[in-house]
This record gives structure tokens, sequence and C-alpha cells, in this order.
């Protein structure tokens, strides 16, 4: 019934409708898209959405192996009322147009509606691409039709069917070695092995120090500008972490370099100016869209492809519902010739034909990728973001600008600067110092315009950053007028000490792009990928960026040791550029999986005998601190794993003999401990020990199991209060309301909770917006704040800025909501956004 709803909500047509007789039956995955396409098709056509893919494998392994790899694959139960209600679709039909989405698993999806629906035989079937949900976009891929190609569903079968016997046969070993419930998977495995190797490099750095001498200098023209240090005796010095032959390597050498710096004298010894140009970026594509929205916009990879995916099926803006952007997920950079002459156009109208480079731009795609669609752009490069404001909603509208600034920028003419670098030397005993400045003069802005005319508040917090090549220097200096041979005075000398930096952690936009560069999975499948290994609690974020969790570590280790080919990057590339070789007709299916199982076969038989068993425990190497020191059956630590995670524990803790036993036991799973730890309740020793346990984490006692005193944390694992009344009686019971800490943070209840269930709320004086309740504040399980609707789960309305009663001056919205924005070297400030249009202006 929720999905009946949500499709006549959407104004799609309802599948209860009965099929005009003679009627064309168009099938595609979405409501909303089936809503646009209604619109362009008109009479003649009905179309109906089969709400994304309406078979797969059963939740056993569902390939028999032995009979060439056959799936078999059933109609979910979700997805019995839709495929029955195509069924009798098709039977009063003149034609059937398959038209899901224009990719491999949009091919199979044709496939499967075709096996699952079985049309009379007699029934025309036809395949369509629609690229963009335009009229234009419509009509030509209604005149093109074509068949399914069975490459494609061949490649992406291949796909399913490796995930499913990786994804299988390998978490049964895991269950067998470590714990039910564990998963492995040939491409999530091998992301948390990438965020596991990068935590190994950071743990395994060791710092090295530098120190970094910058002069101020001042010429016969103000203003004084900064010189930095960066060779002595010729050789270059280290100012970062590239390894150089030579660095002042601590305070007793940059002081005595200083000291003789002091004494120098300056002149200018080479000045040279030079012409740099700065080229714009490729149109989007899927990896390059995800990595830009993560950076400049802070859109998770999800949150990202969940936007684009509604700007491509359709948005209504004032003329009905229509496509905004192209198909979202592609690997080519690649632009139509039709719209890069629209692009074009409108450059020269706008900014004028100086802006315009004498050829268009083309962009070529990297090696190996499929091509098969255009980059990602807007449909009609006339529709400017501003046209849109207020017929958008925030998110939607901030990915749409970049989309579509991307676009323009990418045939727009190069925008260039005049460079200077001046140098200066001193000799310091008998060798020479070298001081360098560089500053550069913008002599044309040419792609750049288009960020700078277009720039509005719902955008990137930094513009300046948005349009910063990789190869800026972050060192340039404001320089005066110079000449060379002229004299330069040293007005200050500083000499910082410095440290190189270990490898930073991933973020979501930097694994993507280790994941494209390194060909594991595609795109389309990262935002699914990111999301699986946080919800097996393999990885965590930790300040933004992806920390292995203990779980992980373990489980990686026991993998490489298990299946080193497996968890190789080299070799699951291969297997992509496999699929690839099944699509191009160079690889059969069949021969695919026949290569592929007999060396896994082989690997799942040596991982079941030779992997460690972390059931039975794996020897630390470690002494027990309790009983490691005796003579007789000292006990040695053994990492295990338990029902709330990992620990160690004695050998001797199940010994046979009483004297023998120890009841040892340590998380391995370290948590941040507050400064402030809690004193025991009940014994009163301190500090207690923070661990995690089965509702999250909690404070021990270090005496237990003689103390079993606890003291409850928050998701951050500071300590909470005990309940304290507020002098109010609940309306139920009568006993008295009390300020309770949860899973979810802080709430009022009866102190009876939850045999009685009452829990006070706090009511914002907004009411909701899609039902006229009541909002309050909630949190989630890591302690977000968010406000959500108290009718939930009759209505899910949800918000993440705090909703309070001001219009909104541009839309006359009756109401705004409360953010906090951190721009960069600034204090943070209180903004208030229309989440309509979005606007945005300062509090107070």
């Amino acid at each position: 019934m929720a999905r009946k709803l949500k499709q006549d909500d959407a104004g799609a047509p309802s599948p209860a409708e009965p099929t005009v007789k003679g009627s064309k039956l168009v099938i595609v995955e979405s409501p909303s898209k089936a809503k646009t396409i209604t619109k362009y098709l008109g009479k003649g056509y009905k179309v109906m959405a089969s709400v994304g893919h309406i078979r797969d494998l059963p939740r056993k392994l569902g390939v028999d192996i032995e009979n060439g790899f056959q799936e078999e694959y059933e109609i979910s139960p979700a997805k019995e009322k839709v495929v029955r209600e195509l069924r009798t679709a098709a039977k009063s039909a003149s034609e059937l147009v398959l038209a899901t989405d224009p990719d491999r698993e949009g091919e199979a999806i044709s496939w499967h509606l075709l096996e699952a629906i079985k049309p009379p035989k007699s029934l025309p079937v036809s395949r369509v691409l629609f690229n963009e949900i335009t009229p234009a976009g419509i009509q030509k891929a209604m005149a093109a039709p074509t068949v399914i190609n069975k490459k494609l569903v061949d490649a992406q079968r291949a796909r399913r069917v490796l995930d499913r016997l990786v994804g299988y046969k390998v978490s049964q070993v895991l269950w067998d070695k470590v714990r039910r419930g564990l998963s492995a998977g040939r491409v999530q495995s091998v992301a948390v092995r990438i965020i596991v190797d990068r935590e190994k490099e950071i743990l395994a750095f060791n710092p090295v120090e530098y120190w970094v001498l910058k002069g101020r200098f001042a010429a016969k023209l103000p203003p004084s500008f900064w010189m930095k240090l960066v060779k002595v005796g010729g050789e270059a010095l280290q100012l970062g972490n590239k390894e150089t032959k030579r660095r002042v390597a601590d305070a007793v050498q940059a002081k005595d370099l200083k000291a003789k710096l002091e004494k120098a004298t300056y002149t200018v010894t080479s000045l040279e100016t030079k012409e740099k140009k700065r080229n714009p970026a490729a149109p989007f594509t899927t990896a390059k869209l995800q990595q830009e929205s993560a950076q400049k916009l802070k859109m998770s990879v999800s949150r990202t492809m969940q936007n684009a995916q509604r700007l491509y099926e359709g948005v209504d803006f004032g003329e009905g519902p229509v496509g905004l952007i192209t198909y979202m997920r592609t690997d080519s950079p690649r632009m139509a010739p039709e719209a890069i002459d629209a692009t074009r156009e409108f450059i020269a109208k706008k900014y004028g034909k100086e802006y315009l480079p004498a050829k268009a731009r083309v962009y070529t795609g990297k090696a190996g990728a499929q091509d098969a669609h255009e980059a990602i752009r807007p449909t009609d490069i006339t529709r400017t973001p501003e046209s849109l404001r207020g017929h958008l909603e925030p998110d939607q509208f901030r990915l749409y600008a970049l989309i579509w600034r991307r676009t323009m920028a990418s045939q727009m003419e190069a925008a260039r600067f005049d460079e200077t670098v001046v140098q200066t030397e001193a000799e310091v005993g008998k060798e020479t110092a070298l001081f360098e400045a560089k500053g550069e003069i913008e002599r044309f802005p040419g792609w750049l315009a288009v960020y700078r005319a277009e720039k509005t508040e719902t955008e990137a917090e930094s513009i300046a950053d948005a349009t910063k090549g990789d190869e800026e220097d972050e060192d340039e200096a404001l320089l005066p007028a110079l000449k060379l041979g002229e004299a330069l005075k040293l007005e200050q000398l500083d000499a910082d000490q410095q440290f190189t930096k270990p490898p930073a952690r991933f973020n979501e936009a930097t694994l993507v792009k280790e994941l494209e560069e390194d060909g594991i999975g595609r795109p389309s499948t990262y935002a699914s990928i990111i999301s699986t290994i946080q919800d097996r609690d393999y990885v965590k974020k930790h300040e933004g960026r992806f920390k292995p969790t203990e779980l992980g570590m373990v489980v990686t280790e026991l993998l490489i040791q298990g299946f080193p080919r497996l968890l190789d990057s080299k070799y699951t590339s291969g297997m992509e550029g496999n699929l690839d070789l099944i699509e191009d007709g160079k690889l059969t299916f069949k021969k695919a999986m026949t290569d592929f199982y007999g060396p896994f076969e082989q690997a799942l038989a040596a991982a079941g005998q030779d992997m460690q068993n972390l059931k039975a425990g794996v020897p630390t190497g470690e002494k027990c601190p309790k009983c490691g020191d005796r003579k007789k059956h000292p006990g040695v630590l053994l990492k295990r794993i338990g029902r709330n995670g990992l620990f160690v524990g004695c050998t001797n803790y199940s010994a046979e003999a009483e004297k023998d036993k120890c009841d040892y036991t340590a998380d391995l799973e370290k948590m941040e401990e507050p400064e402030d730890a809690p004193e025991c309740p009940l014994c009163g020793t301190t500090p207690m020990n923070l661990r995690k346990g089965q509702w999250g984490p909690f404070w021990a006692c270090p005496n237990y199991p003689k103390c079993k005193g606890i003291v409850k944390a928050d998701p951050k694992g500071i300590p909470v209060p005990p309940d304290e009344p507020i002098g109010e009686k609940c309306p139920n019971c009568g006993k008295d309301f009390v300020k309770r800490h949860g899973r979810y943070g802080e709430f009022i209840c009866c102190i009876d909770y939850p045999t009685c269930k009452t829990v006070k709320k706090e009511i914002l004086a907004v009411p909701c917006p899609k039902c006229g309740g009541g909002l309050s504040p909630r949190k989630t399980r890591f302690g977000k704040v968010f406000y959500g609707c108290t009718n939930y789960p009759k209505c899910d309305f949800t918000a993440w800025d705090k909703p309070v009663p001001v219009t909104c001056p541009a839309c006359k919205n009756p109401s705004m909501g409360e953010k906090t924005r951190k721009p960069r070297g600034k204090d943070p400030i209180q903004v208030l956004i229309c989440p309509k249009c979005g606007h945005e202006e300062p509090m107070g």
C-alpha cells in the first residue's frame, strides 16, 4: 500500500488503472521518471514503473555451480503485486517498450522484466534508452528503438554471480573462523583493505624534524614581501614530506644558519616573468562528480547520487516535470556535438567571444572507460542556476549549479596569469643560500568568470577553493615592482620547526578517487560500498575520515592470510576488466565464471585449513598481566571475539584446575576517553574504564568482577548523570517525570519508563510542513541532533536545521532553519536558511 501511495502521489499512472486496449506499455524503473515521461508521450502510451529490481538471487547461494553457474532468480515478495499488474497490462498492450536506465544494470532489469512478465509471443518488444528526460531526448530515444543487449546483460549477470559467490563462500569461512553475521565482499573487502593499509602507514609513520626559514624583504617600492629559503649550497632543502638530500634538521642548525643569514647582504639575483595558463577541468563523470560534491558541497556520495537521480528523472519548476541533467552514471567526459555547440553559443552571448577558444574543447576518457554515455551535463545550458532558484530543494540547487558551472567552464578559454619568480642569494660561509618568492597577476579570467559571476550564498563555502588548480602554489606573494640587481633589505627572518606528516586518512572524496584510480568497482556502486563497510562495523568515520575498527583490522588480516589474491586490488581490477570483455563480446559468461571459480575453490579449501581461528583465540605473544609471571601454567593473552566485540583474554580463563584459573580480559576496541573519568558508584574506585557493550559505551569498575559498578555513557563516551526529577507528574500514571539519558541522548520520560511508555517531547513553535503536526528535537544513534515530526511513523518529515518561525523574505515560506556556518579561517556564524528556496541571511 505504501508503494502504491508513493506512485500515486508522484503523479505516475497507478498500475491498478486499466490499460487502454491497443496502447503501448512503457516500463521504466522510477515512479517519478514515469510521471515525467507520461507528460511527454501523451495519449496512446501507458507508462508504468518497476520500482527498481523485481528479481534477484535468493537468500541461499542461488547459483548452480555444477550446471554452468546457472542462477536461480526469484521475485521478491514486495514486488509480486507489481509483477502481476505489469503482466496484466502487457496482455492488453499493442507493444511493450522497455525503458529502464541506460546502463548494464538497467539492461539487466529489462531482461528480468521480460523473463518475469512473460508477454504474449505476438507482442512486439523493444528497448529504448533515455539518456536525458526532456521532450527532445524522449522523442529521439523513441524514434530509435533497439533490442535488449545480451552482452550487457551477461556482464551484469557475471557481476552479480561473482559478488554472490565471493560474498556467500568467504562469509561462510568468516562465520567459521570469527563469528556469525560477518560478511565479506568482492569489492567491499578490498575497499576496507585500502583503509586498513592507510591506517598501518599512519601507525608506522615516524615524523622527521625539519626547519623552514622565511625572510621578509623590503625593496625601493612597497610592499614588503616574504621569501622562503629553498636551497643551500645548490641543494634543495626539505620543505615538506618530500625527501631531499639536505634539510635544516634541528634547532641548533636553524639558529646557526639564521645568524649567518641575518648578517648577509641581498640583491635581486633573478627576476623572471612568464605567462601561465590554467585550463578548465573536463565535464563531470560519475566519480568526479562524487569527489567534487564531497569536497566542495560536503555531500556524502549517497546523497550526491540521490540528488543527481532526481535532477535526471525530472523536477517540476513551473513548466511541469523535466529532466535537468543527462544520465548520471557515466565514465566518459565527452559531450555530444550539439551540446558543445549550444554551450559555446551561450558562452559567447553571456560573456563575449573572447571567452571562447578558437576550437571546441574535446575531452576523452581514460583507457578502459566504457564510454557508453556522455558526461553529466545540463540538458539545457540556457537554464541557469539562478533561473531555478526557489524551484529546487537546496541540495538539488547546489548540485545543479556545480554541474552547470563545470559544463560551462569546460568550453571556455583558459585563465591567464603573469607569474613572477624572484630570487636572492646570500653567502653563508663557503656556501650560497637561495631565497625565492612567487607572485602572479591575473591578466584574463577565462573560465574562472563563470564561478565568480554566478557566486551565490548557497554554493560551496569558498569559490576560491573551487577554482584553484592542483598546481597552484600556496605561498604566492604580493610582489612590488622589482629590478634585476636591486638591493633588498632583510627586515625579519623567522625559523619555524616543522615535522613531516603521516598520510591523511581517506574521506569520501579521496576514497572514491582511490577506488576509481585502482579500477575497483564502478562509480555507480561506490555509495553502497561506503555504506556497507560502515554498516558492518569494519570502518567508522572519525572527524569526517574513515578509520578502521579493530574488527575491520582483524578481519582484513585474516582475509589477506586466507585469500591473498582476492584482496589484491590489481586482481579485483582485472575482474572488472573481464566484465568489460563480456560486454564487448570477447569473453563468455560461462568462461569467465569457470576461470574464476577453479582457483577460488582451491583458496576456499586452503583458507578453511590454514586461516587463524579467532573463535579459538589467536596468540598475541604477550604475557597475561595477572598470571603471566607465575612458574606453573603462566597465562598468555589470546585475541578473541565476543558478542560485544574484540578482546584479549588469558589462556587460563577456562583452566580445569581452580588454582590455575585467571579471569583477565581487556577490550581491544579502545574508545577515546574523555578527560574526566567517573568514580565507581559502588566502591568509589577511580578512574573507571570506558568499555563498549551491546547497547553502546559504558564505564565499568576496574575491580570487576568483584565490583560490578557501572556508569552510563553517551555515544561519545561522556558519563551521563543519573535520572533527574523535573518537578512534573506523568499524565498517565501520576509518577514523576525525570530527565534521563538513553541510547540517542537526553529525553524526559516517566520514572517508570519503559513500563509506562509516556515520553515528554519538546515541541517547536513551527508546525510540521508536511502534515501540520508538531516538531521535536531528536538524536541519531551517533548523537547528532535532528528535528522530526511527532506523528512519526505516519509522517516521516525530518530536518537537520532547527526550524524557527521566521518568514523567508525571498519566497515568503513561513519558516526558516537555523544553521552554523564555519567559514575557513573565520569564527563560526549563525545564519537562517530557507528550506524551500535556499535563501540565506545572517541571524539577528
